[in-house]
């Protein structure tokens, strides 16, 4: 089996190199440790956010690391509180270049907050929670002064708490002078724990009780009550590491409540010893409500993180920062798949492309999808010894097949409603899924079930769930509708008749005055004549950059599985395609026609900024994957360019677009 890669890709050890930076100590090692806001990584699902948080967990293992399961906690009917009991445990353990830790007013306070007291008595309320308290009262009465502190230092409490700032002085007395009261002991020792106690029974109903502002209330201050004696344990140990938390699925509305309570109560110092990141594969339900200024891009969109550059997340609000978990790159795709071409065994690839090429075809599917890359290598590294390489992907990738569908299912939401994922299979056949919104067939299933035009348009919207690219260029990536290329691939895979359902498109198209749009369709669905032919009328409207950018936006409609799939070789395919061309054809069309033919069958090549930047990321490798007709295209190029001596630009602008051809893209 291929190795693990997780932590060892380029992106994974830049983010590794992020919260290495925030763990170890200052220059001199004698000042407080330095706050450092939460970290909130976002990544769709399949992006690999668990596996790198397991990865941060294992390299950090030497210090006080903590990795929590929220969505499973969750699960589990957890709450805040049991989370931050989960941290504290987790971070105690002894460890080398880490002072001891010790957090006793804070365990106190949630073994208190555990128990279920009487809440008409209070006696028989402080004898309940007297009897669960161990040792003397002189073992864990300066632990609930440091609760009451932690209480009294918040503003506008809530009634139930009001009580407890009558007993503070009393307890804070009784502690500053201990050895000169300690003939009065019998005196007010009495009074002493009982009013400490009340501190607890207070909280405690408070936490258990009906109004939901005093259960958050309670549980900032159990959360205040951890940090401060977390930074107690740091006090005058700058040389230590860091605790690093590490929260993942921190999207349910549990992990949102425990990131808002880390925000808001970090924000009363400015100095910490926590180091926290969590993952999400949406938008925290509980931080919504929250005016958080959230700085995204236009649409509302963290800034994407562009490949080549530092992991740096955006600090979206004081003690909280945001950033895109991005796709691998082509070089980090290239690596693994290095690794996976001198494991298997298998005939060698054509040319001596070797596993450049290989990387190069997998990057092309999966656009560096890290579940989808992950799982792809594997497959192609399980093949048959006698299989070639291509024939593996064109396996692997098999309309209606159970790797397709199996992935799929990984990388769209759980649980989806009823009807979202045929309306989205049939959606993909467009390359923006916005643009399915004016179909016939969604209209009347919109109209049949409501919620599912609801569901239909919140996915769209969604950058997450789409898995947009986000690469910071958006006339590569497409508008913000435009899903993830090996999604719509997978959901392609689904449809049973593709060419119905682009006939369908192209119909409402030409209905709608979009003769652009019906000849993509048109060409998707097999009708290659009437794609040539608006292609050959559109060299008499457009200006060569424009001609040039309606090529490119047609030869990406996605290949019909009898072009991309299993059988025989390109130039068969493609001579099939063009044997309607006859004798008295013009010889424009003839050209553009074989032109178009090429190129759509051949793979993508280095991208042209003048031209090929029309908002459609889409590519299909398997209809050609050895770039046997390159040099088609570059002759067909060439071959209008030599008809057009007489229009200057022209002849320029197609000469340069043949140059484009004269190199294998994997190269």
């Amino acid at each position: 089996m291929p190795r693990e890669w997780a932590g060892q890709s380029e992106r994974d050890r830049l983010v590794q190199g992020y919260v290495e930076a925030q763990l170890l100590p200052g220059e001199g090692g004698g000042r407080a440790a330095e706050q450092h806001p939460v970290t909130l990584l976002l990544g769709p699902r399949g992006s690999g956010k668990t596996t790198l948080l397991r990865a941060l967990g294992t390299w950090a293992a030497a210090g006080p690391v903590v990795r929590l399961d929220l969505a499973e906690l969750a699960r589990h009917e957890q709450r805040p509180v049991d989370v931050l009991r989960a941290l504290a445990y987790g971070i105690e353990p002894r460890k080398k270049h880490v002072p001891r830790m010790s957090l006793p007013a804070f365990h106190l306070m949630c073994a208190a907050l555990a128990l279920e007291l009487d809440t008409q008595d209070r006696a028989v309320a402080r004898r309940q929670l007297a009897q669960e308290l161990s040792g003397p009262p002189s073992a864990w009465l300066p632990h609930i002064v440091q609760v009451g502190q932690a209480a009294g230092s918040m503003a506008g409490l809530p009634s139930p708490f009001t009580e407890l700032f009558r007993v503070l002085p009393t307890i804070e007395r009784v502690l500053r002078h201990g050895q000169m009261l300690r003939r009065l002991s019998r005196i007010r020792r009495a009074s002493a724990v009982a009013s400490a106690l009340d501190i607890l029974v207070e909280l405690n109903h408070a936490y258990h009780g009906a109004a939901p502002e005093d259960r958050a209330t309670t549980e900032r201050i159990v959360c205040g009550l951890f940090l401060q004696e977390l930074r107690r344990c740091y006090t005058r140990k700058g040389w230590a590491v860091r605790c690093l938390v590490l929260l993942d699925n921190a999207d349910n509305q549990l992990g949102g409540e425990v990131l808002r309570l880390l925000v808001q109560e970090r924000r009363t110092t400015d100095h910490d010893p926590l180091v926290a990141v969590a993952m999400a594969g949406s938008y925290p339900k509980a931080l919504q409500d929250v005016d958080f200024g959230w700085q995204y891009a236009a649409d509302g969109y963290p800034v994407p993180w562009p490949p080549g550059t530092a992991f740096a997340p955006q600090e979206v609000t004081a003690g909280l920062r945001i950033g895109r978990l991005r796709d691998l790159t082509r070089g980090e795709v290239e690596q693994q798949a290095k690794d996976v071409f001198q494991s298997a065994t298998a005939p060698p690839p054509r040319s001596h492309a070797g596993a450049r090429w290989l990387g190069w075809a997998v990057y092309e599917i999966t656009r560096g999808q890290p579940e989808a890359t992950a799982r792809v290598l594997a497959a192609l590294h399980g093949g048959e010894p006698t299989e070639p390489w291509e024939e593996r992907l064109r396996r692997i990738l098999e309309p209606m097949g159970d790797f397709s569908t199996a992935l799929l299912d990984r990388l769209l939401p759980i649980d989806p409603p009823q009807g979202l994922r045929g309306a989205l299979a049939r959606a993909a056949a467009a390359p923006d899924l916005a643009q399915a919104t004016v179909a016939h067939w969604l209209q009347s299933e919109i109209e049949a079930r409501a919620h599912l035009g609801q569901e239909f348009h919140a996915f769209t919207r969604d950058r997450l769930r789409t898995m947009h690219l986000d690469t910071g260029a958006p006339l590569t990536d497409g508008p913000p509708g435009t899903p993830h290329p090996l999604l719509r691939r997978l959901l392609l895979n689904t449809v049973a008749d593709p060419a119905a359902l682009h006939a369908g498109l192209r119909a409402e198209a030409e209905a709608r005055g979009e003769p652009d749009l019906a000849a993509y369709h048109a060409l998707a669905g097999g009708d290659l004549p009437a794609a040539s032919a608006h292609l050959d009328a559109a060299f008499e409207q457009d200006t060569p950059e424009q001609w040039c950018a309606q090529l490119c936006r047609l030869r990406r409609a996605p290949l019909p599985h009898s072009v991309s799939g299993p059988g025989s070789d390109p130039w068969e395919r493609y001579e099939a395609l063009v044997r309607h061309l006859r004798d008295d054809t013009a010889p424009r069309l003839r050209t553009v026609t074989r032109l178009l033919a090429a190129s759509w069958i051949a793979p993508e090549p280095a991208e042209d900024p003048a031209t090929d930047l029309v908002g459609d990321p889409y590519r299909d490798p398997l209809g050609d994957p050895y770039a046997s007709l390159y040099r088609e295209v570059y002759a067909r190029f060439h071959t209008l360019a030599a008809a057009h001596t007489q229009r200057v630009s022209w002849a320029n602008v197609l000469q340069d677009k043949a140059q484009q051809y004269t190199e294998e893209p994997w190269r």
